[in-house]
């Protein structure tokens, strides 16, 4: 772009004194501005209920975006309800879209006493734009601390010509925004490709149609079920942007509605 003598003094005059959000500042005082607005507003910070998990990761954050993903029936809604029930007991609100039952049958999979939980009264769409508007709705009305999407693909336009990994990146985004934006952290529920890796568990690469779900997220889990076992599974970290976790594994054993670790005696 080319620009006249006059043009440029007068647009260095007015950078020179700019002031506006996005003006260029020093990292001392970023960081003095960042605790200034944490100290003002309390950070969200979930913990998972699995010591070894807990012990790995630490927490889940307000702010972060988390991919659960694993083959069909592999246990991954579980493992999330898992989750939903220990974030209730540490007086956490977590807002669930669950595309893939019915209301009644989801309900009935977390048992008696039902946690207490938050769900739209009906699923009217899957567009960004109304998932933004229930989670604010829900962040207004209960202080909203979590949400759980289950899953991607219902996200997507899967008739569309256009390209869907594209668009799967474009979806990933936009909920990194929100978890952003709106101080939550954001659970999504995501397949894999059911391709066979060197080790034979899944990992980052089998995540399905897009590479965009790895890269925006800030975790991913996979779940898989033992074999030869009626009740048991592993939890793989597989991305852990906050620590750098990688390929740390867990074993769980249902117990009743719920997932718990177990230790293995050798």
């Amino acid at each position: 772009m080319t620009m006249t003598i006059e043009e440029r003094i007068k647009l260095e005059s007015e950078l020179a004194s700019y002031s506006g959000a996005d003006r260029v500042v020093s990292s001392i005082e970023l960081f003095d501005i960042i605790k200034e607005r944490e100290s003002q507003s309390a950070q969200v910070s979930m913990v998972s209920g699995i010591p070894s998990l807990d012990r790995a990761i630490q927490s889940f954050d307000g702010g972060e975006l988390t991919v659960i993903s694993g083959d069909t029936g592999m246990g991954k809604t579980l493992f999330s309800q898992t989750l939903t029930f220990e974030f209730f007991k540490q007086g956490k609100y977590v807002l669930w879209f669950s595309y893939e039952v019915r209301a009644s049958q989801f309900l009935s999979q977390f048992g008696y006493p039902l946690p207490a939980f938050l769900l739209p009264h009906e699923l009217s769409s899957s567009s960004m734009d109304w998932i933004r508007k229930r989670m604010i709705e829900a962040k207004l009305k209960y202080g909203l601390d979590a949400v759980f999407i289950d899953h991607l693909h219902f996200l997507i336009d899967m008739v569309s010509r256009n390209n869907i990994s594209l668009e799967i990146g474009s979806v990933m985004r936009t909920l990194k925004k929100m978890a952003l934006e709106l101080n939550v952290a954001i659970f999504i529920l995501a397949h894999t490709n059911r391709g066979k890796t060197d080790s034979g568990e899944p990992d980052i690469f089998s995540l399905r149609d897009s590479s965009m779900v790895g890269c925006e997220s800030d975790n991913v889990l996979f779940v898989w079920r033992l074999v030869n076992t009626p009740d048991q599974a592993m939890i793989k970290v597989s991305k852990n942007r906050k620590f750098g976790v990688y390929n740390f594994k867990v074993k769980l054993q249902k117990q009743g509605k719920y997932l718990r670790e177990v230790y293995d005696v050798s």
